[in-house]
């Protein structure tokens, strides 16, 4: 069961991510604020990392860029996700995250962009 960290400001947005992730086979931590996100990451150690882009007080387009310039984190893919699809080239090419899902979102296609994430990661290993 892949194991995936989200981290979000809105609850009801993680409470239902979860819940439907975890009917398609994941195991989800989730994080509304990044301080306790970073603190669980050493001990989840997540696959995979679903991150919005504009989180409350925090720019989370910061926080994948830290993420990927840790030696400790950068083998963790990240799809970030936001309602401004805009971002989207920007958060791939200038802050390294692997993949973007526009907000709001089916599912089904983010479950696949999960897979082939994950799939794309084990590939390259």
């Amino acid at each position: 069961m892949p194991r995936l960290l989200i981290l979000d400001d809105d609850q009801d947005l993680l409470t239902v991510v979860k819940s439907l992730l975890h009917k398609k086979g994941f195991k989800c931590s989730v994080f509304s604020d990044w301080a306790n996100a970073w603190q669980s990451i050493k001990s989840y150690d997540p696959q995979l990392i679903l991150l919005d882009v504009f989180l409350n007080g925090v720019d989370g387009l910061e926080i994948c860029k830290r993420l990927k310039s840790s030696a400790y984190t950068r083998h963790i893919p990240i799809i970030v996700f936001s309602s401004y699809p805009r971002v989207a080239e920007t958060a791939i090419s200038e802050f390294g995250a692997d993949d973007f899902i526009a907000k709001p979102f089916e599912m089904n296609d983010l479950v696949k962009k999960i897979h082939k994430v994950l799939s794309r990661k084990q590939g390259s290993v």
